[in-house]
């Protein structure tokens, strides 16, 4: 079972590490390995999300994707 991640922060994310505002975004359908996964194991237990990725520290992280709006 995979654990919950946090809601989308929006484009201008805050870095958990080191606190800088602009990070990448990136889709991983469910299954797919992150950025900081081994592949070698077989698909990985997480399921749809955003990885975003510190554009200073390079730290990653995974938040929820963001819904749409109506």
């Amino acid at each position: 079972m995979t654990e919950p991640v946090p809601p989308y922060s929006g484009d201008s994310a805050t870095c958990l590490k080191c606190a800088h505002t602009e990070a990448a975004t990136r889709y991983r359908a469910a299954g797919e390995p992150g950025s900081e996964e081994p592949t070698m194991f077989g698909p990985s237990d997480k399921g749809e999300r955003l990885e975003r990725q510190c554009w200073r520290c390079g730290y990653t992280w995974d938040e929820a994707l963001n819904p749409p709006t109506t």
